[in-house]
């Protein structure tokens, strides 16, 4: 596949967020990317995210480097199954049939908490640990997702981080072909880097 959720799962073709902080409007920048790596008995593969919506709400204080403090304050977000693409249609559909879309449309991830871990004294470099609750073909789990955070020389800001899951936890059977001779492995990776600058 060409280069989850490619965004954590981040979005190329159709691409649409809300982004607010107190009276500061910001947006997602179509340069943000989510990308799916995996394996497979054959070869690695990657996939990429091509749709997704999301809200971001951020603590405009926290952004303009007044105070030291977390500056997500609530993030949802939103990504059709079949907006995932490896460039090859036989492998979209298996993918498509393994998470359920028929029955299961959308991944989403709710975030319950999002933690501060640390950051320089201008809040021009961050770590952030979001917690909160991922949803994969009707599955529900918490999980703990590491976020780094910089500033960039624009004004705008860039999060990036990883995240690897085994799709047996949200009873997901990797994607197969040739009669059960190529398989999927079990561990997915999703790769993410969001861009969110004033709109």
């Amino acid at each position: 596949m060409k280069s989850l959720f490619t965004t954590l799962f981040i979005f190329l073709f159709t691409i649409s967020g809300n982004v607010l902080a107190q009276s500061d409007s910001y947006e997602i920048l179509e340069s943000s990317t989510i990308q799916i790596e995996g394996t497979s008995t054959l070869h690695d593969w990657t996939s990429d995210v091509e749709e997704f919506s999301s809200y971001i709400k951020f603590d405009a204080t926290a952004l303009e480097g007044d105070s030291i403090s977390n500056p997500v304050e609530s993030l949802s977000l939103t990504i059709p199954v079949k907006s995932i693409e490896s460039g090859k249609g036989g492998m979209n559909r298996r993918t498509y049939d393994a998470l359920k879309s028929d029955d299961f449309p959308n991944i989403m991830f709710q975030m319950n908490k999002g933690e501060l871990v640390n950051a320089d004294s201008a809040l021009t470099s961050m770590e952030l640990n979001v917690e909160g609750n991922l949803t994969i073909a009707g599955t529900s789990k918490d999980i703990t997702l590491p976020v780094t955070g910089t500033k960039q020389e624009d004004g705008s800001f860039k999060f990036t981080g990883e995240y690897e899951l085994n799709m047996k936890d949200y009873d997901v059977d990797p994607p197969s072909a040739m009669l059960g001779t190529i398989k999927a492995g079990e561990m997915v990776t999703v790769v993410f880097e969001v861009f969110v600058a004033k709109s």
